[in-house]
């Protein structure tokens, strides 16, 4: 788990290195559920999760809810103030300060800098097909590594990095942008202890 977090975690700075901070409106799009599979392997360590997404206003408020085959194992939300990170098995929720852009990073080719661009670190790809929608495509090459990234309306859509020692695939696999989200998505849960 450890090792599934310190991951998750470089994934997350190299994302960030794409994304503007102070957005109001982070996607193109104001409400939406998105469900991934999402696989990671690294030093024999091989672990299969679904992730559901959830946002509203535009991403400023968000859920994210990682499984272990039907089982919630954690939550990370954004209520548009502040960020959570909750455990359901143990009915805790942990501020993690504020949140001025939700919890994803906006994803965009317009927002890789002309640097990357122009080195040939960064190269646009063709338009992918994700959970049934036109996905814009680019791959970014970091010392020894190459990370894809595919996005719609600025919501990424798709990550898959890889390098020597581990690889890591998120896709979307279904997008529902008509059923409403709701609004208890972006609440800790009743009962829960907030530290």
């Amino acid at each position: 788990m450890k090792r599934s977090t310190l991951f998750l975690t470089v994934v997350m700075l190299v994302c960030v290195t794409l994304h503007s901070s102070g957005q109001t409106k982070k996607y193109d799009i104001k409400s939406c559920t998105i469900t991934f599979e999402s696989t990671q392997k690294m030093a024999g360590f091989d672990m299969k999760n679904k992730v559901v997404l959830y946002f509203d206003e535009y991403g400023m408020k968000e859920c994210r809810e990682t499984y272990e085959g039907d089982k919630l194992r954690d939550v990370y939300l954004s209520d548009g103030k502040n960020l959570y990170s909750i455990n359901p098995a143990k009915k805790t929720a942990v501020k993690r300060g504020e949140a001025s852009n939700g919890t994803e990073v906006r994803v965009a080719w317009n927002d890789v800098s002309d640097d990357d661009k122009k080195s040939g670190k960064a190269k646009q790809l063709p338009t992918m097909t994700l959970g049934g929608k036109p996905c814009e495509a680019f791959v970014v090459g970091l010392e020894g590594s190459t990370t894809t990234y595919a996005s719609w309306n600025h919501v990424l859509m798709l990550i898959d990095m890889k390098s020597k020692d581990m690889t890591m695939l998120k896709k979307a696999v279904s997008v529902d942008e008509k059923a409403p989200v709701s609004a208890d998505k972006f609440k800790i849960p009743a009962g829960y202890t907030i530290k």
